[in-house]
């Protein structure tokens, strides 16, 4: 099936490594915090691992009493992760088989951190396809941007 997909990025002013250890054992709850319908995350639990290595999972828990299924699937410190996203149990499962997110970071010339962010949803059937590429283009990459300038915020001012 067709996957749609959002990019985002932001540059930090803190070191590459301080930027990848800081976002991936971050705390969904303090940066994904809902935006519009799409609803916040409250929680995980029943992680494997410290979210440091390829084949860990967890289940996330979300505001609106749905849940979904993440596996970790490469890390690569301190340059790239990625993740696979599967086992909706709201709406987006009658649109999506999973959705897949990756994170690149690269230092800068100016001694800061530049992340880019990835995201996809992975189409269940074509029908589902106009509905995702609203989600994914009006509410999801707004939200991706919301959650990038939390994250900086949060990083900077620890690191500060």
């Amino acid at each position: 099936m067709r996957s749609l997909s959002a990019t985002v990025d932001i540059d930090l002013a803190v070191s590459q490594i301080t930027a990848f250890d800081s976002n991936v054992p971050i705390d969904l709850t303090s940066i994904f915090t809902g935006y519009g319908p799409l609803p916040a995350v409250i929680g995980t639990r029943n992680q494997t691992g410290a979210w440091d290595g390829a084949g860990q999972t967890r289940t996330v828990l979300l505001s609106d009493g749905s849940s979904a299924q993440e596996v970790l699937t490469s890390y690569e410190r301190p340059d790239y992760f990625g993740y696979t996203v599967s086992g909706f149990t709201d709406a987006l499962r009658l649109l999506i088989t999973s959705a897949n997110g990756e994170w690149w970071f690269s230092s800068t010339s100016l001694g800061q951190t530049h992340i880019k962010w990835r995201y996809g949803f992975n189409a269940r059937s074509a029908w589902a396809v106009p509905l995702l590429w609203l989600i994914t283009n009006v509410l999801w990459r707004s939200y991706m941007r919301q959650v990038l300038r939390l994250f900086k915020m949060q990083v900077e001012h620890e690191a500060a």
